[in-house]
C-alpha cells in the first residue's frame, strides 16, 4: 500500500534502513474485522526518535530488523489486545524482530544504549514471541512479556 503524503514525508527523513512501505503496509492491517489506518499527519514526527534508534540497531548488527507493529488506531489497538494507553496509538512505539540476532540480544543492546544515554524510553522484552518493544516516551520503563 502506498500513502503518497506519508511516503514523501518518510523519504525526507533520511532513514538508512527502513522504507515507508514497512509502515504503510501495517497501516492497512486488519485484526478481528477491525482495520488499522494511517496515523494523523500531526503524529508522524512522533516516530522519528524511535525509528532512529531502530535504524542504528539494524546497522549495529548488520542483520535484518523487521517492524512488526507501529501506529495503531485506537480500535485496532483494542482488537490486537494492546494496552489501553499504548504508545503505539501516539506513533511513538515500535515492535521489532531481528530474526538472525534474536530478541534477547537485541533487547540487551537497547538496554546498553539506553544506559549510555542514547535514548530515553520504554523497552519491553517478549521472548516467547521473539520481539522487543521500543518507545521514546521520554522516561525509562522496562518490562518483560510472554
Amino acid at each position: 500500500m502506498s500513502v503518497p503524503d506519508f511516503d514523501a514525508w518518510f523519504a525526507a527523513q533520511g532513514f538508512r534502513n527502513f522504507a515507508a512501505r514497512e509502515f504503510t503496509d501495517y497501516f492497512a492491517a486488519s485484526r478481528k474485522g477491525v482495520r488499522n489506518h494511517t496515523p494523523p499527519r500531526s503524529l508522524w514526527h512522533n516516530i522519528v526518535p524511535a525509528l532512529r534508534v531502530a535504524d542504528d540497531l539494524r546497522d549495529s548488527f548488520g542483520e535484518p530488523c523487521i517492524l512488526l507493529s507501529s501506529y495503531r488506531a485506537p480500535d485496532y489497538n483494542r482488537a490486537v489486545g494492546g494496552a489501553p494507553a499504548s504508545l503505539h496509538m501516539e506513533f511513538k512505539a515500535l515492535d521489532l524482530c531481528l530474526p538472525l540476532v534474536g530478541a534477547r540480544q537485541a533487547y540487551r543492546r537497547l538496554v546498553e544504549w539506553r544506559r549510555a544515554g542514547r535514548f530515553t524510553g520504554g523497552l519491553g522484552f517478549y521472548p516467547s514471541s521473539g520481539f522487543v518493544h521500543l518507545d521514546t516516551r521520554g522516561t525509562n520503563a522496562t518490562w518483560s512479556g510472554r
